[in-house]
């Protein structure tokens, strides 16, 4: 492919374009097509699209290294491996990475290789003639999907290059670091797009696509990260109550849901999709948390959870070669198809009671968002006699939160969002509250100032 309009940043471009990426648009043979004749239809564009989703099934991201990233640095997991890939993630475990550490090296560039792909269906749209609601419907997918990346960018790395756009070499030299409001504001503009643009529900054969409902999760979610919370209520409030009805999406209770009901189950508002069949779509199950050595050994104490909470065996401590049973699925050849939850009902629920309850406690509302979660798992309902007060409401959403989306690569930056890092790792200093950004992706800009997170110089 040629050089001009595949740059976002210069490693990027080399990975991109160097790997071994099973997708259609990866592999160079001597008629492959290039940007100016791939992207000229409605076919084309599409293939762009699919190509975005896939990004998300890398083992940069969310087939393997969010793992390390989101979940064994904080506390419901492990890696006690100290030697495997030279130690590479047991750096993140112990608060001990470098600016060199490939894990996140390797994630930096598959989360801008995914939003690269989503820049180029999003700029390439215009051009192509073909049914306008279709057209808006391709381009609010990719925004979506451009937001999901930004968003889990920014709570890994902090302040990053802004780019929106295909760039060149020249212009991918001289990017500059925006601050997180303005990589905030980016995606508070895509999700608004999504939700505008996106069905409610979609045709089995594009079951799994974004839809206006997930973008109202995630742009909820967005919201409580920048403490927004009257307009996490504002949003929500048609979503829980689209909910509760339960005709098109529904709390289920986990063991319903996980680890065989990933694909049906209507707790489920976005996911990454995995297959098994040969067909390069599959996980493997070293990365559903199969315990291997202590590595990846599940760490979330059982005294958490209440007497008959269905969540607890799902997560239980694992023996050496196990893997916990939320993601427990059917393995062929060292290969599962365990999709990777993103966006859940419940989550919905918790986000909105936390939301109520910052706005003003008691709120019967928040009350009840709160107990159909814990209704859901199997534990009785609370009242305001047992949550006397706003602290005390807040330390139960918290704790649900832990227990409802253990091993959902969120827990790290719940530990993070909500002040509790000094509490839970009080000799490990603040600013690991982000990574390093790579030492190869600096050399390669042209005024490197500021570029690096403070403590990692």
């Amino acid at each position: 492919m040629k050089k001009i309009l595949t740059v976002m940043l210069l490693l990027t471009v080399i990975t991109v374009y160097n790997s071994s990426c099973k997708k259609f648009l990866d592999l160079k043979p001597i008629d492959s097509p290039t940007e100016s004749t791939f992207y000229v239809d409605e076919k084309g564009l599409q293939g762009g699209l699919v190509s975005a989703y896939d990004a998300l099934q890398s083992t940069a991201m969310y087939g393997q290294n969010f793992i390390a990233l989101m979940e064994i640095r904080g506390d419901n997991a492990m890696d006690n491996d100290q030697g495997a890939s030279g130690g590479v993630r047991y750096q993140i475990e112990s608060f001990s990475e470098r600016p060199d550490n490939t894990i996140v090296t390797d994630s930096w560039l598959g989360c801008f290789r995914a939003i690269f792909r989503s820049n180029m269906v999003i700029s390439r749209a215009s051009d192509i003639v073909m049914d306008e609601t279709r057209k808006k419907q391709i381009v609010a997918q990719a925004k979506f999907l451009r937001a999901l990346n930004y968003f889990n960018t920014t709570r890994l790395w902090g302040k990053l290059p802004l780019i929106t756009s295909p760039q060149t070499t020249e212009e991918a030299r001289n990017n500059r670091r925006a601050d997180e409001s303005a990589v905030y504001a980016q995606i508070e503009n895509d999700l608004k797009t999504a939700i505008t643009d996106l069905p409610e529900t979609w045709p089995a054969n594009k079951k799994g696509s974004a839809t206006t409902l997930a973008a109202q999760a995630l742009l909820a979610k967005v919201y409580l990260y920048q403490k927004k919370y009257n307009d996490v209520v504002a949003l929500l409030g048609p979503l829980v109550g689209k909910i509760k009805n339960g005709a098109t999406v529904s709390l289920v209770p986990q063991p319903q849901t996980f680890p065989n009901g990933l694909k049906t189950s209507k707790d489920i508002l976005f996911s990454v999709q995995f297959l098994l069949g040969g067909v390069g779509e599959s996980v493997l199950q070293n990365n559903r948390y199969r315990n291997s050595g202590d590595n990846n050994a599940i760490t979330l104490p059982q005294s958490l959870f209440e007497s008959n909470d269905n969540r607890k065996a799902l997560v239980a401590p694992t023996g050496n070669g196990q893997r916990p049973g939320k993601f427990d699925g059917p393995a062929v050849n060292e290969e599962t198809s365990m999709d990777m939850p993103v966006l859940r009902c419940a989550e919905v629920m918790l986000i909105y009671a936390e939301a109520l309850n910052e706005v003003g406690y008691p709120d019967n509302d928040a009350l009840n968002a709160l107990n159909a979660v814990r209704l859901n798992a199997g534990i009785a309902a609370l009242n305001f006699t047992d949550l006397a007060s706003k602290a005390a409401f807040t330390t139960e959403v918290y704790k649900q939160r832990r227990l409802e989306l253990a091993l959902e690569l969120d827990r790290w930056f719940d530990i993070v969002r909500t002040g509790q890092m000094p509490v839970i790792y009080p000799l490990v200093d603040a600013y690991r509250k982000v990574y390093p950004i790579p030492q190869t992706e600096i050399q390669n800009i042209s005024d490197q100032s500021g570029w690096q997170n403070e403590g990692y110089q």
